[in-house]
């Protein structure tokens, strides 16, 4: 079903649903937070499918190619924007298999987050800062934030509720059952669209057995421990035992639940920048029954066959070994340099949030400081790039590097165009490049031999212009 859902059809049956109508907030919210990010196909999608239910919170049924002649756009569009929705948590799907009908589907609206809780989202701060830039940004939040008083010096002197109102505190009690019932029917049901850092080689069952064992439990937001402690495996390949043993030595005496702050200096102390990393075992290639060693050759012979140098193997398989905290501390101390706590953040950061492979964003540390120069990562830079290559489908090392040469290659091509053209005022066909390419071609020195002939072509020339 989860497959076959996607394929939806103009004929495909559809409702739409909302917990409660917009208020004036979430729509101002709406339009100049989330429209920047999701795009402008994605927000009238949105506003289309709001527009369609009335007040009962739901739709009459509708075939997609209503949506198609309504926002004249094709399937293929109107499938790309709802992903968008999807994504940042505006919208969520279900789907239902009718015999008669096909594949049935309800789209249900997600109120947007309020401006306080949408800045303080790293992800949609950042994706937003990506999307607007750092002016605009600052506009919006000037927009948004509090605008609180300056009363100092006045004493307030408002009458309490009690003063005026008659209220029993008996009535709680009675009144119980009611009053829970009311509150838990204004509970957002939506779950946390966050992006995930869970990865199949860390067994988290046998972690959780492991610190019960020893009388630990979970902090009280398990979900977001979960994720930080897969962010942690990626980063520093940790085992699970490995991570038990953190637990035992970060947890609360009182209440026996791990302290999340606690458990994360102690593994960035045991981690420190000064001491060797461990490195996670090899990638193994399923498709072919061999030892470790073999693994390495076969994939040396793959990526030879393809074209790749010796020097882009060595990248390549490095890449492949090393976590990418481990592999910016092996650069950074070859060059005698040491890691800033700003980039072991990033660093987090896009093992957390990207979608690239650790391969890949090591390619990307690689590509930074040893081909840009860079002395350090910077977040707005590196996002941009991660940004580009997770929207172009680069999951790999090798297509990593291939993407990089081509960039350069195309950068090459567009700056001798406009020096072979750009005098003489004529139309110069201009390719877009990823704003990130700023890898200036280095001056080609001649040797002492080549500058010798040039010279004495050069006094040949004017001796023959002084005999006219």
């Amino acid at each position: 079903m989860k497959d076959n859902w996607k394929e939806i059809r103009p004929k495909s049956i559809f409702k739409t649903a909302i917990a409660s109508p917009l208020a004036d907030q979430e729509q101002a919210v709406l339009t100049l937070l989330y429209q920047p990010i999701i795009g402008a196909q994605a927000f009238s999608l949105y506003l289309t499918l709001l527009s369609e239910i009335d007040e009962s919170g739901m739709s009459e049924s509708l075939f997609h190619a209503d949506l198609i002649t309504m926002m004249d756009i094709s399937m293929k569009q109107i499938e790309a924007a709802r992903m968008k929705l999807e994504g940042i948590g505006l919208l969520s799907t279900f789907a239902k298999e009718d015999s008669e009908l096909g594949i049935h589907f309800i789209y249900r609206l997600n109120h947007p987050e309020t401006a306080e809780r949408f800045f303080k989202d790293e992800v949609l701060s950042l994706t937003l800062l990506n999307s607007v830039g750092q002016r605009k940004l600052d506009k919006l939040f000037d927009h948004f934030k509090p605008k609180y008083l300056n009363l100092t010096g006045f004493e307030e002197v408002s009458v309490g509720f009690k003063d005026i109102y008659v209220f029993k505190e008996e009535q709680i009690v009675s009144q119980s059952k009611q009053l829970s019932q009311m509150e838990q029917a204004f509970d957002d049901p939506r779950p946390a669209g966050k992006p995930s850092a869970v990865n199949e080689s860390f067994d988290w069952s046998y972690f959780v057995q492991g610190i019960e064992k020893l009388g630990i439990k979970l902090p009280d937001n398990n979900t977001g421990f979960k994720e930080e402690v897969f962010v942690f495996h990626n980063l520093f390949g940790i085992t699970e035992l490995e991570m038990i043993d953190f637990c035992s030595k970060s947890f609360d005496y009182y209440t026996s639940k791990i302290d999340v702050k606690d458990f994360e200096r102690a593994i960035y102390r045991t981690y420190d920048p000064d001491k060797k990393q461990r490195l996670s075992e090899f990638q193994q290639n399923d498709s072919v029954d061999l030892s470790a060693e073999d693994q390495q050759t076969y994939r040396y012979n793959s990526l030879k066959m393809n074209g790749f140098s010796t020097q882009d193997i060595q990248m390549i398989m490095d890449s492949e070994k090393n976590f990418p905290l481990n592999y910016l501390e092996a650069l950074k101390n070859e060059r005698g340099g040491y890691t800033t706590p700003q980039e072991r953040s990033l660093v987090k950061y896009l093992v957390s949030k990207s979608g690239l492979p650790n391969s890949v964003i090591n390619v990307l540390i690689n590509y930074v400081y040893n081909i840009q120069k860079q002395p350090t990562l910077k977040a707005d830079y590196i996002n941009r790039i991660a940004n580009e290559w997770a929207q172009s489908g680069i999951f790999s090392p090798e297509k990593a590097i291939e993407h990089v040469r081509e960039i350069a290659k195309k950068g090459k091509e567009q700056k001798q165009t406009r020096q072979r053209y750009g005098q003489n005022n004529r139309p110069i066909r201009q390719e877009t490049l990823p704003d990130w390419v700023e890898n200036p071609v280095e001056e080609q020195k001649l040797s002492k031999e080549e500058q010798a002939r040039l010279d004495k072509e050069i006094q040949d020339f004017l001796s023959k212009g002084g005999d006219k």
